[in-house]
């Protein structure tokens, strides 16, 4: 059928067969561009290659793939949560447990102030008067474990202080426990919202929502057996002692006082001036109970009795009537000291060094004061100064000398109230009298 139309060089052809047309395509008579008209197309020419008439174009392969690797889809974030999401959902209550509506009341306002940052969060105050005074069972019965179970060791530790202990660290423990409790009382309330809120940023994602409830119903509420436990151990390490040892001779003999020194008790001062301290109790022959200590010398107590020694020297000065007096009376009792100190560096290198070094003779016996005989060297200005170092040498090493052992007993009274003291026994302690040694004791 000779229905077709085309247009060539501006001019029109036709009419011709759809099968002439194609011949012309073929042999390149016309193209794909030229315009064409069948009287399908109403008033509007088309181009040869928008009609049925246009030749299958060949199958191209797709593009080589790159050598570029793979761009993975970037990962789905979590949408940010607001303080109304956390606030008024469901998991937060029920990681709350008891006391929600005064939590959540007191966590609004936290969240106001911190501005909706979760980094300020822990740095907002808001008072909570159960963390004040037993910061460790409140923490634990909100099971903030990890805190809870800091402050309850520090608390124990306290507790079990021995008596050993010196009074500024003890006092300095007395007052951290103190400040532990005021800290988590300012600030206990946001530490807990900032807890809780990060349980909830983790189980508000999980895709079976039920599963996060029960979750959060395990994770989250309250703890009443950690509390009760916790303080039962504070209580027991408070009482425990004293009523295992409250009938033990030993126990009245280091609980109690010597009746000249009321402000220490005998346990205290014993056992911060001796290593390796043992108690003992034993009943003698006749029926009569005796508590015994020994122990050895340590640094603290060789420190202060020779600090002791030089001390008698200035009192002796202090009660003097005029400064020569004193002066005189010092001098004589370094005399006397030196006399002790002698005899234990009499023949060793170091009495000749001292000697050397303060430019003086020999040391010889001489006629001190009156029928008084001691030895002493010539020193000429300098023996004030060379008997000094001589008794810093032998106080140094054999002054109450470190490591020293001692023996000390009490006998209980037979109405079992009270005990007397009935040997000081130590090789360190010759030649010295009682109330001297307990002076430097109890000091």
């Amino acid at each position: 059928m000779s229905d077709w139309y085309f247009e060539k060089n501006g001019e029109r052809g036709g009419p011709i067969s759809a099968d002439e047309l194609k011949e012309m395509v073929a042999s390149g008579s016309i193209n794909l561009a030229n315009l064409v008209w069948t009287a399908a197309f109403g008033s509007e020419w088309k181009r040869l290659g928008e009609t049925e008439l246009a030749p299958p174009q060949p199958a191209m392969p797709p593009p080589l793939p790159s050598k570029e690797p793979p761009v993975l889809p970037p990962k789905s974030e979590k949408p940010a949560s607001e303080p109304s999401d956390f606030l008024d959902s469901e998991l937060t209550k029920t990681l709350i447990g008891k006391k929600q509506d005064h939590y959540l009341a007191k966590w609004r306002t936290i969240l106001a102030k911190a501005g909706g940052n979760p980094t300020k969060i822990a740095t907002i105050s808001s008072w909570t008067w159960p963390a004040l005074f037993l910061p460790y069972c409140w923490l634990l019965y909100r099971k903030m474990y990890v805190l809870g179970g800091f402050v309850f060791a520090f608390q124990l530790v306290y507790v079990l202080l021995p008596e050993s202990v010196p009074t500024l660290p003890a006092r300095l423990m007395l007052l951290g426990t103190f400040a532990l409790g005021i800290v988590f009382a300012l600030y206990g309330n946001a530490w807990y919202l900032d807890i809780v809120r990060k349980r909830w940023e983790v189980l508000r994602t999980e895709p079976d929502q039920p599963a996060a409830l029960a979750t959060a119903k395990r994770e989250g509420g309250v703890d009443l057996i950690a509390p009760i436990v916790a303080f039962a151990l504070v209580i027991a390490a408070v009482v425990g002692p004293h009523l295992i040892t409250s009938n033990s001779p030993v126990a009245l003999v280091r609980d109690g006082h010597m009746s000249a020194y009321p402000g220490t008790t005998v346990g205290k001062a014993f056992d911060g001036n001796f290593d390796g301290g043992t108690w003992r109790s034993f009943t003698t022959a006749k029926g009569q109970q005796v508590v015994e200590f020994s122990g050895k010398i340590n640094a603290v107590l060789h420190a202060n009795a020779v600090q002791r020694l030089w001390q008698a020297g200035e009192e002796l000065q202090k009660g003097a009537s005029s400064k020569t007096h004193g002066d005189q009376l010092e001098f004589n009792y370094r005399l006397n000291v030196f006399q002790v100190a002698y005899r234990y560096l009499d023949g060793k290198p170091e009495l000749q060094r001292l000697l050397q070094k303060w430019e003086c003779g020999k040391v010889e016996q001489v006629n001190l004061a009156g029928p008084w005989v001691g030895m002493l060297p010539t020193c000429n200005e300098h023996l004030y100064s060379f008997l000094g170092d001589v008794i810093d040498a032998w106080a140094s090493k054999a002054h109450w000398p470190l490591g020293a052992p001692v023996t000390v007993q009490w006998t209980i009274r037979v109405d079992g109230e009270g005990f007397d003291l009935t040997q000081l026994s130590s090789k360190a302690w010759e030649g010295r009298e009682q109330d001297h040694i307990l002076d430097t004791l109890f000091q």
